[in-house]
């Protein structure tokens, strides 16, 4: 290492000026030639500093040319994207109309589902879920009179006879498959005691679901002005009926043999909703449709409740209100049966599932203190998330949310612990959540606790500490105190002998006594 020091003879500016790349001046300058270097050297800079503005037009130009193509690519992207729609729009010729995909909960397409209509025979299927909570699917049922009190003419019957006896099991069948009213009648009378009770239990149970619009007075559905629901509140009935085997089993049969009975012979029940019965003369089968049931009266129009499944898809479709048309050919076509499907194939056609969150695939990871191994444990969703979206989604609308509880925690921990929440909304709309799962064993290390319960005691007990170190302190000036004090004192007690001492051999030699002498025997 080499420091270069300024000659006596120069002073500071000439040496700066007169430096070689060496270290010491090669020559001493006088100042002539000192104000010709400066001006050599302002020179220099003002013909750099005339390069530098002349060129940064050129090459500010040369950028700009050459951003252009990816700028414009970009502005392109960025339009296309926003040109994405979240789906066609759809309108059902119906008084209302309702999609919810059953797997995920999710309303799909929705009009006028708020809205009063009359359920017409939709109304069996709170009958029909009642039964199932509440009667034994193997219990006698014997028809009385009252199955046929209330029924006006030309409605639907599965020509059961006073007196028949029959299992609630069939007597279902005879409701839900053919529609019969009187046998809906009869397992009410079963259930509840009397027709009004069990009318009593169907308002309770409609409550219970959620359904702020519905109000039931008998277990049929012909026509009464006080006998009402919508097509959101129907959902509701149907998606806590769905979760029956036994419903999903009888609703999805398109014929059924009822056995002999006391009063009828074997005899064969046929499906009224034409989407799951399969015949070369239906044009309303629609092969993925799965249940449920129909109902119709004049004020009602025509309804239908099904689902549907394709592609992993599971949707309900409600059809309320819907029209009756005449064919040029006299023909008679139910629209219920057609606005249905377009609503199943408008949903499986627009939507697809979207994977978002996979218990395979760990989202975070979480400190772990203490820990007689990794120093962090990674979470995973309990759950494997997947919603439906929009064909084309705008994905910038698609929010994923990781909450960890803590960002570390003391070991050990337990594989499956949960350590935190994910939420995932579109749009603004939450879609799904689940908790967040550790998915390993981390043990506790005892040393590690140990130091760390040390730390943390001395952390939350600090004022603790000050006090002891200020007692200690003071204990320590005290001690010196005392000691000062005392050596004090021995130290006066010895000035004190000495000056005895000195005053004893002056007087002695003033007496001419030999101080040997006198301490002799």
């Amino acid at each position: 290492m080499r420091f270069i020091s300024t000659p006596p003879e120069l002073t500071w500016t000439e040496f700066c000026y007169n430096i070689v790349p060496h270290g010491w001046p090669a020559r001493q300058s006088s100042t002539y030639d000192l104000v010709v270097t400066m001006k050599k050297i302002r020179a220099l800079l003002a013909l750099f500093l005339c390069l530098v503005i002349f060129m940064a037009p050129v090459l500010a130009a040369d950028e700009t040319t050459a951003a252009t193509p990816d700028d414009a690519s970009q502005s392109v992207d960025t339009s296309a994207e926003a040109a994405v729609s979240a789906a066609p729009e759809y309108h059902a010729n119906a008084k209302a109309a309702l999609l919810i995909d059953l797997n995920t909960g999710r309303t799909i397409y929705e009009q006028d589902a708020d809205e009063q209509v009359y359920p017409a025979s939709l109304t069996k299927i709170m009958t029909c879920l009642l039964a199932l909570e509440n009667g034994n699917l193997s219990d006698t049922v014997t028809i009385t009179e009252n199955a046929y009190a209330d029924l006006v003419s030309g409605s639907s019957t599965a020509d059961l006879q006073v007196g028949e006896q029959l299992r609630l099991e069939d007597l279902l069948y005879c409701m839900m498959v053919e529609s019969g009213n009187e046998a809906a009648n009869a397992v009410a009378e079963h259930i509840g005691g009397t027709i009004e009770d069990f009318v009593k239990m169907m308002n309770e149970r409609a409550y219970e679901l959620g359904c702020t619009h519905t109000h039931f007075m008998n277990p049929h559905g012909l026509h009464n002005e006080s006998h009402y629901t919508t097509a959101r509140d129907l959902s509701l009935i149907v998606q806590a009926a769905l979760k029956s085997e036994n419903f999903r089993t009888i609703t999805n049969t398109a014929e059924y043999t009822l056995p002999a009975t006391n009063l009828s012979d074997e005899r064969v029940l046929k499906t009224t909703n034409m989407l799951i019965f399969q015949n070369s003369g239906n044009r309303y089968y629609y092969p993925k449709a799965i249940g449920i049931k129909t109902g119709y009266t004049t004020p009602a129009g025509r309804c239908v409740i099904s689902a549907a499944k394709s592609s992993g898809m599971y949707l309900l479709g409600i059809i309320c209100g819907a029209e009756t048309t005449v064919l040029e050919t006299g023909d008679i076509q139910m629209e219920s049966f057609p606005e249905c499907i377009n609503l199943f194939n408008y949903g499986f056609d627009n939507f697809s599932y979207v994977s978002v969150l996979s218990p395979l695939y760990p989202v975070a990871q979480v400190s772990v203190l203490n820990s007689a191994g990794a120093e962090a444990v990674a979470v995973s969703p309990k759950d494997d998330i997947q919603i439906l979206l929009p064909n084309g989604y705008d994905e910038a609308q698609l929010d994923v949310n990781i909450e960890l509880t803590n960002e570390s925690v003391e070991a050990p921990v337990q594989e499956s612990d949960v350590l935190g929440h994910a939420t995932v909304s579109y749009n603004g709309e939450l879609l799904a959540e689940t908790d967040l799962l550790a998915i390993a064993d981390v043990a506790r290390s005892e040393i590690s606790a140990m130091k760390s319960d040390t730390a943390a005691y001395m952390q939350r007990n600090w004022w603790k500490w000050i006090v002891l170190i200020i007692v200690i302190v003071v204990l320590l000036f005290a001690g010196l105190y005392v000691w000062a004090s005392i050596r004090r004192r021995i130290r006066r007690r010895q000035r004190i002998e000495q000056r005895r001492n000195a005053l004893r051999e002056r007087q002695r030699r003033e007496r001419g006594i030999d101080p040997w002498e006198e301490d002799a025997p």
